[in-house]
């Protein structure tokens, strides 16, 4: 049996895209229990994270869980709204599946659908684009479940057994050049001011890139089980950006 995997990114008129819209710098992901959101966010300061959390409690009655630096767990307990209608809403009425969690950022929605035809993947598309602006990312036919069940995250978190030395020595590498094509600069250059000599640093940096790529490789090995494309489809009919409005109740 095939299934159909998709993803696309919308922007519509939605009190949660709202809040991205207004902090577009943050992340938010999004699992639904069907009894409250829950939502965790990134920042890339303090300060706005405090932002963020302050306009979901104002406007959401969101009530903060943790908080951890730059980023913050946060509920909703039993927000809905009537208009205009949610996009989780229309995927329940057309019977196709959200799988969590929902990505909102720069003012977007990003989800990821699966169907078990393409006539409902084009059936629910088809009452997004009622909405506003959806971008198709992908689309594919999975034959084997394990698929769906590999690629959403990597069977252990990415970061997983990176030591702090390997991930400065890659983040190294990053900012100075050594992963672009032509590289920008030269290995003892960037060893240098990691105060490592050139072999010290060249094994942290071989070491993190191994562990990374472990890490992430049935995501990466399920990826390339399919050929996917990307679409955009305007709304139909163009709808205005939101109003800025926050005062959801």
């Amino acid at each position: 049996m095939t299934v159909v995997d998709a993803r696309f990114r919308v922007h519509h008129p939605c009190p949660y895209c709202d809040v991205s819209e207004k902090f577009p710098r943050s992340l938010l992901l999004l699992w639904c229990d069907n009894r409250r959101d829950i939502f965790l966010v990134s920042s890339p300061d303090r300060a706005e994270l405090r932002r963020v959390v302050g306009v979901l409690r104002a406007s959401f009655r969101a009530r903060p869980l943790l908080e951890d630096g730059t980023d913050a767990l946060v509920t909703v307990p039993d927000f809905e709204w009537p208009d205009p209608p949610s996009v989780t809403g229309l995927a329940r009425r057309t019977g196709v599946w959200v799988l969590h969690p929902v990505v909102y950022f720069d003012g977007t929605e990003t989800y990821r659908i699966v169907a078990a035809t393409k006539r409902e993947l084009n059936r629910f598309v088809g009452r997004v684009r009622r909405l506003g602006d959806v971008e198709i990312l992908s689309v594919s036919g999975r034959a084997e479940l394990r698929t769906i069940r590999d690629l959403p995250t990597a069977s252990v978190h990415f970061f997983e057994g990176l030591t702090d030395r390997q991930a400065r020595c890659l983040v190294a590498a990053f900012e100075g050049g050594l992963f672009d094509v032509p590289t920008r600069t030269g290995w003892g250059e960037v060893a240098d001011r990691e105060r490592l000599s050139r072999s010290t640093f060249g094994e942290h940096l071989r070491k993190g890139q191994y562990r990374i790529m472990a890490n992430s490789f049935a995501s990466l090995k399920a990826r390339t089980l399919a050929s996917e494309r990307t679409v955009l489809l305007p709304g139909l009919p163009p709808s205005p950006r939101r109003s800025r409005d926050l005062g959801y109740r």
